[in-house]
Parts: structure tokens; C-alpha cells; sequence
């Protein structure tokens, strides 16, 4: 049985419909269910930005953003949450955190907001597929 969830956001149509659906796997768990609501914001390797913009700082208030709209969704109902974010590459973090905190199930969408990305690097989704410890759920 599946009691604690890792679901990743990123404000996409498909992360929202992930969502979705690890509420109805969490409100049909238990007491016990509990889902932890990760945002990665992926590392800057540019070596310049635009001068007077601090590129962080709007990265983590759209983090924040997008994690404030998940747990909207999730503060009608009982399910215990929390939110989270970090920097790194968003495959390797998801795995990483989903290790430490010894989830039962990763809920992800297929496909985030960046499609460019995706072509060239590979979809995150794939590889987190390929290398978490535990069960992956692939919502579209």
C-alpha cells in the first residue's frame, strides 16, 4: 500500500493532473497517507544575465508560486502535505529526494514545460522511470 507520495510541480497541465491523482490515491490510503509537493528549479548554467535582473530571485518566487497553487489543491481536503524546492537538475533531485525521504510512490506528469528541453536532454520523466528506488506513476 502506497502511504507516502512524492509529486514534482512545475505549473504544467500534466503536473497538475499528477496531482490530482496522488490526492485521490492519498484520500483513498489512509490516515496515514502523506504527500510532499517538490519543485526543482533547474541549475543556471548561463554565464551571463541581464544586467539589474536577479535570476534566482524570480526563480524562487515562481517556485514558491507554483507550489502555493499545488497545496491550494490539496488544503480542501485532510491529506497531510508539505512543499519543497530546491536547485539541481530536476531528474536527479526527484530520485535523490525520493531515496532520503523513503517514498512509497513518485506521481509525475509525462511532460513538463519545457519541451525544448525535453527533445535534447531527454524527459525527466523518462529518467526518473529509469532510476528511482521506489514505484513511478506517469499521470498525463
Amino acid at each position: 500500500m502506497y502511504e507516502r507520495f512524492l509529486v514534482p510541480v512545475d505549473g504544467s497541465e500534466h503536473s497538475k493532473h499528477a496531482l490530482k491523482s496522488a490526492q485521490w490515491l492519498a484520500q483513498n490510503a489512509g490516515i496515514n497517507a502523506r504527500i510532499t509537493l517538490l519543485h526543482i528549479i533547474p541549475r543556471n548554467d548561463i554565464d551571463t544575465v541581464a544586467y539589474g535582473v536577479d535570476l534566482e530571485q524570480l526563480q524562487e518566487e515562481e517556485a514558491r508560486r507554483i507550489l502555493e497553487e499545488s497545496a491550494q489543491v490539496l488544503s480542501v481536503s485532510f491529506i497531510q502535505y508539505e512543499t519543497e524546492y530546491h536547485i539541481g537538475d530536476p531528474a536527479e533531485m526527484i530520485c535523490k529526494k525520493a531515496k532520503e525521504g523513503d517514498y512509497d510512490l513518485i506521481v509525475m506528469g509525462s511532460r513538463g514545460l519545457s519541451l525544448f528541453s525535453e527533445i535534447f536532454v531527454g524527459s525527466v520523466s523518462h529518467k526518473v522511470v529509469q532510476h528511482a528506488h521506489c514505484a513511478v506513476m506517469i499521470v498525463k
